[in-house]
């Protein structure tokens, strides 16, 4: 390849609220660190105002502050970093930023837009997070515009602080509003940068997803897209575990730990995150004394979001948007400690018995016929939270005209002695960025990348992920229950596991399943 790099006056870009800066490299322009929207803690956002001179959009923006912060050691740690490439950011408050990656910012090129929309709950993560989600591939391969974006998170995002004011009100939606000024900011700019703002695409991964789940309920998001993609992010967890009426509870005994009220709370709304943190996990941990609270930060029901589509139904406008939705075999692989496939059968069967009590011998029966070839301990591993999720969805979903696509990603990596399909796995097989996670550099593994960035590449350019080198993908319909399996070879199963996920969930609890543990 012959390099070039620059960055002057030939990578500049006019946007409605003033210049940008960014920078050409080999083949793609870049741009990081675009500021999208303003916005005061706890109140929605607001679009930038136009600025003068030039605004360097060279490196990304600071990320959002998060509540827990990352370790070298121990489960959801660094010590993952050959699955997955992490990186980190300097955080900030102030943290509306989005990046941008085209071939060519000339108006009126009319490119495809993939909006990435990062994981880590509503709590944690970032558009940096990972090297993963760097859009260039995308871009370069699909002849696409790719946008990411950083927005507030947990207790700046998510909580609800409505009792103290009325312009608090959607203070446990700010979140999703960002969200919501990035989709405009968008259809405002995206041409400038040669991208179609009618044809916008929304992709996310476990938390990602479950965001864009909630813009399908937010009216002032509709039409700002035209098609969605669900990475592990769809988990139908009940009523009761959506509720988070808890929020307001945590919020006040926050506020009254530092020592404020209702009426001095302008002043709370400047104490410095770091003592928010500490209030914060200082509350929680009393709480849990009395029993705890699941719903601590979360959206609210209110005019902005319209409520959760599991409980709702889904709005009219979600009903009309094509989507792609699916999972990984085993999700929760990487929230247990490694459990090698080399340990002898007699501990594999010990570990299913206590996983599964006198059931045992019945769920080997349905894994079997699920998955004739595959190790007892995928069974073990296996993950039917983001799959029944996926099935809910889809059912719902799939009553209305628009056309949708499932998958289930079941490849095994030589990683760890059988490394199964992990949450996250995904991320680099459809970003087409094997090369910055370890794991993946294995040929299986770059050829199955291959399949799934090219589909989701044609899912964006065309409103169909066949086409190309992806084997032929069936739409899904619920009688057929039709699913593109991802493996080392790649194909269409119908049915194949509804029966398997019913009984793993009858007999077995969410929380304690998703950490491998038999319920008490």
């Amino acid at each position: 390849m012959n390099r070039r790099f620059y960055c002057d006056a030939r990578t500049e870009v006019e946007t409605v609220e003033g210049k940008v800066r960014g920078c050409f490299l080999n083949d793609h322009y870049y741009f990081r660190g675009i500021p999208y929207a303003t916005a005061e803690r706890y109140e929605m956002p607001k679009p930038m105002e136009h600025w003068d001179g030039v605004v360097e959009a060279v490196t990304y923006g600071p990320v959002a502050p998060t509540v827990q912060k990352p370790s070298v050691l121990g489960r959801y740690a660094l010590s993952q970093q050959p699955l997955f490439g992490y990186r980190f950011w300097p955080e900030d408050e102030r943290c509306q930023y989005l990046n941008v990656w085209t071939k060519d910012p000339t108006p009126g090129r009319k490119r495809p837009v993939m909006i990435w929309v990062h994981g880590g709950g509503i709590a944690t993560g970032s558009s940096v997070e990972q090297m993963s989600y760097d859009g260039a591939n995308l871009c370069r391969d699909g002849d696409l515009v790719v946008v990411s974006f950083n927005h507030r998170l947990n207790i700046l995002g998510y909580m609800d602080m409505s009792q103290f004011g009325e312009k608090y009100e959607n203070s446990a939606n700010t979140g999703l509003a960002d969200i919501v000024e990035v989709l405009k900011w968008v259809q405002r700019n995206i041409d400038r940068f040669g991208g179609d703002p009618n044809n916008v695409t929304l992709f996310g991964q476990s938390g990602g997803g479950g965001k864009i789940r909630n813009l399908m309920q937010i009216p002032a998001a509709n039409g700002l897209y035209h098609k969605a993609i669900f990475q592990s992010g769809l988990m139908n967890l009940g009523g009761g575990q959506r509720d988070n009426s808890a929020s307001g509870k945590v919020a006040a005994r926050m506020v009254e730990r530092l020592g404020f009220t209702k009426e001095t709370f302008d002043e709370f709304r400047k104490v410095p995150f770091e003592k928010l943190r500490e209030a914060y996990l200082a509350t929680m941990e009393e709480f849990a004394g009395q029993g705890g609270f699941f719903g601590a930060i979360g959206p609210k029901k209110t005019d902005f979001f319209t409520g959760d589509l599991f409980e709702v139904g889904l709005s009219d406008y979600a009903k009309t948007v094509p989507t792609i939705v699916g999972s990984v075999q085993c999700e929760s692989a990487l929230y247990a400690e490694f459990i090698p496939f080399t340990i002898p059968e007699e501990e594999k069967d010990a570990l299913l018995a206590d996983l599964f009590g006198d059931k045992k011998d019945y769920m080997i029966e349905l894994f079997r016929k699920s998955y004739p070839e595959n190790d007892l301990m995928d069974l073990y591993m296996l993950d039917y939270t983001v799959r029944q999720g996926s099935y809910d969805f889809l059912d719902m979903k799939s009553q209305f005209d628009a056309p949708n696509w499932c998958y289930l990603l079941t490849y095994h990596m030589e990683y760890f002695g059988g490394m199964p399909s992990y949450h996250g796995l995904c991320l680099p097989l459809v970003f087409g960025n094997t090369e910055y996670v370890d794991a993946c550099n294995e040929p299986d593994c770059v050829a199955l990348s291959q399949k799934m960035h090219q589909a989701w590449m044609n899912f964006a350019t065309y409103g169909d992920p066949n086409g190309g080198d992806v084997p032929e993908w069936k739409q899904y319909h619920k009688e057929d229950g039709a699913t593109m399996v991802f493996d080392h070879q790649s194909e269409m199963r119908y049915n194949f596991d509804r029966e398997l996920i019913k009984e793993y969930e009858k007999n077995t609890d969410f929380v304690m399943a998703f950490m491998h543990a038999r319920r008490k």
